[in-house]
């Protein structure tokens, strides 16, 4: 569920103040999210291992619904293109399903979020329900016949994090994200796990559409093309 607000790193703050060197990347990489908080910043931390002047990676954060966060990204791709003075090589959207199926007009918005990425040829990270749900398969197995809700994703997250050594005081608040949910993620999650288990999923929902794959992610399709651009980016010869 897209939430307002912000979380920047000291970083991010020095960087944006630096000018950015287009003409030395090679490609270029946008990631536009519905989330403002959470979402960007977990994508960004794969931005600080990629090598220098190679692939330039930006993360956006929308804080609108899943047709309008697509809609936004088609304006986020002619900014950077203008300023980049090249066409932005890959785009991807990053949205969830949430309330998408309260009424007619929802379900037609949660449409036309697809059909307009694929008109732009924007490729598409959603989940059903929530982004949350990437971050919980880090940890345990879900039952793809078994929707699951927002709120026992969060709840499930909580109880997970307070097991986790170091980190038993730990109060997990959906509306309150911080940086470091997204280090016990990192830290004490299991990725490659997480993505068999996110496919597993989607293998299960195949005949299903989005708005109906209840639990289902495609999150790790996103991330799986982060790392290999940062293998290919990071590859020695004769290593």
């Amino acid at each position: 569920m897209a939430k307002r607000g912000k979380i920047k790193s000291k970083a991010e703050e020095e960087e944006k103040e630096r000018p950015v060197r287009f003409r030395k990347y090679e490609y270029l990489f946008l990631i536009v999210c519905e989330d403002e908080q959470t979402e960007p910043a977990y994508f960004g931390t794969y931005k600080r291992r990629i090598p220098p002047e190679t692939l330039y990676l930006e993360t956006v954060g929308a804080g609108r619904d899943p047709k309008r966060v697509v809609e936004f990204a088609v304006k986020e791709k002619e900014i950077l293109a203008r300023k980049a003075k090249k066409e932005v090589d890959e785009i991807w959207v990053v949205f969830d399903k949430d309330d998408a199926d309260k009424n007619a007009t929802t379900r037609q918005n949660f449409a036309d979020a697809f059909s307009i990425a694929a008109k732009n040829r924007f490729e598409t990270a959603y989940s059903n329900e929530v982004f949350e749900l990437w971050f919980l398969l880090h940890f345990t197995d879900v039952d793809e016949k078994t929707p699951l809700t927002r709120a026992e994703i969060y709840q499930a997250l909580k109880e997970i994090f307070q097991k986790i050594p170091g980190y038993e005081s730990y109060e997990y608040d959906h509306y309150k994200p911080n940086e470091r949910t997204i280090e016990i993620v990192l830290n004490a999650g299991d990725g490659n796990a997480a993505a068999a288990k996110a496919e597993k999923l989607l293998e299960y929902h195949g005949e299903n559409a989005p708005i109906d794959a209840n639990p289902s992610t495609k999150v790790h399709l996103l991330v799986q093309r982060l790392s290999e651009w940062i293998d290919y980016y990071s590859w020695t010869p004769g290593k």
